[in-house]
């Protein structure tokens, strides 16, 4: 039996339908992360798709487990860093908590509304691109083997438009704007309002710096930047300029021009194995640092027991997920990044 992971959204709902139709044995799980995600609506719309699929529905509360994850984020910018959530709440949630509560229901496996592929190569399984265009095997850089050897992922072949059209023809109205977030626990404030709710502070506000060192500007509050941004910095300078570096403690952010910027590469302590083991030896890869991206060319290199050292030319921002690809588009491997010791 396949336990489907329903949020009410357009993707798992087309998920959980295309297995239907394909004769397969399911349920559907709607996690509950806090007292408002998901909302209401959301799980009457899971609750009604299951009852039009003749299938169990079972809401599964995770609220001290999800917890850690807005704990984590909130760390991570209290401290100047990018957190990945949904990455995080993906190998500990999703393909975790779930994945144990839904064999204690008596399912073998778990299926997701992700826009991913799943393929295997001398032993070890992996995610890769999706047809459809905004493809999320990025989210998926850290689920274990373990984790994807109990998984499907129906919508690989699928694209977006295909799986609202899969819905509609079920008779559920679900429009695109209705599927799920890629951050689903931050409110209309954006991060730095869930922030200083979350953790009880407030953001002042402080110096923009220059890469010599000069004010020349005032920021909302260092946690509400992230290093790489380039819109909402809230100064004109009259060309484009990119945060180039965030001092949580000092409450300063610099600003300067992707010229200014010095790091040559970055580190991953600890590397996440998935199509390939970790390397011996320098390989050349490409690299996503952050979703919203091309993957770019990289030279991956050994470092310390566990991780790699990264030659990259591009921005990063620590604490993001770098995800190393092959040519084929399938997760090579993929690990959170820190500056180079020294750099």
């Amino acid at each position: 039996m396949i336990a489907v992971a329903l949020s009410g959204g357009v993707d798992s709902s087309a998920a959980a339908i295309l297995l239907h139709e394909q004769g397969r044995s399911i349920i559907g799980l709607t996690l509950s992360l806090d007292e408002l995600t998901p909302g209401s609506r959301q799980v009457d719309r899971a609750r009604m798709l299951c009852r039009r699929l003749g299938i169990a529905h079972h809401v599964v509360e995770v609220h001290g487990e999800f917890k850690a994850v807005k704990e984590y984020f909130c760390r991570q910018y209290l401290a100047g860093r990018t957190p990945n959530p949904c990455t995080v709440c993906n190998r500990d949630i999703k393909f975790g908590v779930l994945m144990d509560r839904a064999r204690s229901l008596g399912a073998d496996l778990i299926a997701t509304g992700h826009y991913v592929r799943k393929d295997a190569l001398e032993g070890r399984l992996f995610v890769a691109r999706a047809r459809e265009l905004k493809s999320q095997e990025y989210f998926l850089g850290l689920v274990t083997q373990q984790a994807l050897a109990g998984s499907v992922f129906p919508l690989g072949g699928f694209t977006r438009s295909e799986a609202q059209r899969i819905v509609a023809s079920a008779g559920l109205d679900i429009s695109v704007t209705q599927s799920s977030q890629d951050v689903c626990f931050i409110g209309p404030g954006g991060y730095g309002a869930f922030i200083e709710t979350h953790a009880g502070i407030m953001s002042e506000p402080g110096p923009i710096l220059d890469i010599r060192g000069r004010t020349i500007g005032i920021h909302r509050g260092a946690l509400r930047y992230t290093i790489g941004q380039r819109k909402g910095i809230g100064i004109g300078l009259g060309r484009r300029v990119y945060v180039l570096a965030i001092d949580a403690a000092g409450n300063t952010i610099t600003v300067g021009d992707g010229r200014d910027w010095k790091h040559r590469g970055f580190l991953v302590p600890e590397l996440h194995c998935m199509k390939m083991e970790r390397p011996s030896e320098p390989v050349a890869v490409r690299v996503k640092v952050r979703y919203r991206q091309e993957a770019q060319p990289a030279v991956m290199y050994p470092e310390g027991v566990a991780g790699a050292r990264v030659e990259y030319g591009g921005i990063y921002a620590p604490g993001q997920l770098a995800v190393f690809y092959d040519d084929d588009d399938a997760v090579l491997c993929a690990g959170f990044i820190d500056h180079l010791p020294g750099s």
